[in-house]
């Protein structure tokens, strides 16, 4: 298994939810259409900058504190090296990387984009048991 991240920022000049919209109605659709059958889970993490009334006093001092600029955090999962050469294929591909390339140019500051391919641990689940934590 390969697990890709993106971290995302939109352009200066759009806002937040337009930058969401755009995403989720037109990029991610792409991405559906030529490369669905290859990812095996496609996720967006947008940025909730929301403070209410309910969140942790602590909590808010240090959202506040620590500001983070990204909008959204895109997770790729796919089976193996293979899937992933066929992704690089295709985004190469005169007609496929252009359509990806000119909707970007709609909502993505394409400067900031940051790729990690990560190594993935996973602790299985913890539960609460006598004070301690168990997988």
């Amino acid at each position: 298994m390969i697990k890709i991240m993106w971290l995302l920022r939109r352009k200066p000049e759009i806002t937040f939810a337009q930058f969401q919209e755009h995403y989720e109605r037109s990029h991610s659709q792409l991405g559906n259409i030529h490369f669905g059958h290859l990812i095996k889970q496609y996720r967006r993490n947008y940025n909730d900058r929301r403070v209410s009334e309910t969140t942790p006093p602590a909590l808010a001092a240090l959202m506040a504190q620590k500001e983070w600029d990204y909008d959204c955090i895109t997770e790729w999962e796919l089976e193996d090296e293979a899937a992933m050469a066929e992704i690089v294929r295709l985004l190469a591909d005169p007609v496929i990387g252009k359509a990806f390339y000119d909707d970007e140019e709609h909502f993505l500051d394409r400067s900031s984009v940051r790729y990690l391919r990560c190594d993935t641990h996973d602790t299985g689940v913890l539960i609460r048991s006598g004070g301690g934590l168990e997988e």
